[in-house]
């Protein structure tokens, strides 16, 4: 199909903080490819903070998903904007797919299933071990967005890095291990409480690592076990913005698959990354200075990973020479 160049684009990801996260270098790769047309970007309320700071995008749109009596007067505003392509990078969501008809763009692309492919004219065949970083940008490229940076985008300020360090200030000559413990909703994607307790206390016993635990608002269930001392801290963060000034202070961080996961990722902070298979091919972190302990399960369950397994790998990662990891 023969594309003309768009004046304005909207790009549609209302999901959660994860998938936003590894939209970012798809969202890069259509703004280098169009510098002057104008991209605006829809998130959901869950994930908006994301890219609240993007440089990529003209526009952020809040689409309040749980107050459908406000849907209608969005789909006239989509449509009154006059969008010349809209990328819907979910391919499975009928709201995201009911909103991407709503714009009457011209050009409609998205990873569609087979269910919603006959509502875009550019779309791929999504591949179930694809890394989704890699499937949407698969998706640009088919727009004309080449780009080939898979990096995610999270600008992180130096005043939230200040602030964690106002809370925990660093101490010289210890090295600072995070472990988010998270995601009690997902109870197959995370590694049980009582192994995330016995590691913490195994690594707490050097008294060169301060071991410092993450835990969100829905997550303090998870807290009881850890033997508080000076090197075992809770740390409860308030949300996405302060958690990656907090990640900023980390020598590295252990987490299950987690939005965090995803946010550290973006941030660049070497990461052990406890997985299960399809998490790995789909989700896993990308860059070599991480390092992932993989279930073997088919699917999410990573339950079976030993506590030793992962005190193992994270005892290595802390021998190797920084730069020297692969």
């Amino acid at each position: 199909m023969q594309l003309s160049t768009p004046k304005k684009i909207l790009i549609i990801r209302i999901d959660r903080i994860g998938d936003m996260l590894s939209a970012t270098p798809a969202i890069r790769a259509l703004r280098e490819a169009c510098p002057d047309a104008r991209i605006d970007l829809m998130a959901s309320s869950g994930n908006a903070i994301v890219v609240r700071n993007n440089p990529h995008i003209d526009k952020l749109i809040v689409f309040p998903l749980k107050k459908f009596w406000l849907w209608p007067l969005y789909f006239i505003k989509l449509r009154l904007t006059g969008y010349d392509w809209v990328v819907e990078l979910n391919g499975i969501s009928g709201t995201a797919t009911r909103l991407a008809r709503a714009t009457g763009a011209k050009i409609k692309a998205s990873p569609a299933n087979d269910k919603r492919r006959k509502e875009y004219n550019v779309t791929i065949t999504p591949d179930g071990a694809e890394h989704m970083i890699h499937q949407q940008l698969r998706l640009a490229a088919e727009l004309g967005a080449t780009g080939n940076n898979a990096d995610m985008v999270f600008p992180v300020k130096e005043e939230w890095t200040e602030h964690a360090l106002a809370i925990l200030p660093r101490r010289k000559g210890v090295r600072r291990i995070g472990i988010f413990i998270g995601n009690a909703k997902k109870t197959e994607t995370r590694w049980p409480e009582d192994k995330f307790v016995a590691l913490a206390d195994q690594l707490a016993r050097d008294k060169t690592i301060e071991v410092c635990i993450l835990a969100g608002p829905g997550d303090r269930h998870l807290l009881e076990g850890f033997k508080w001392s000076d090197n075992c801290l809770l740390y409860l963060d308030k949300g996405l913005e302060d958690l990656s000034g907090f990640l900023k202070t980390c020598d590295l961080f252990v987490t299950s698959s987690t939005g965090p996961m995803h946010l550290a990722a973006a941030c660049d902070i070497p990461m052990v990354a406890i997985l299960a298979q399809y998490t790995y091919d789909c989700w896993r972190p990308l860059d070599d200075i991480h390092s992932i302990v993989n279930s073997g399960h088919p699917g999410v369950d990573v339950g079976n990973v030993e506590m030793n397994e992962v005190l193992e790998i994270v005892q290595k990662v802390l021998l190797e020479p920084e730069g020297t990891r692969t």
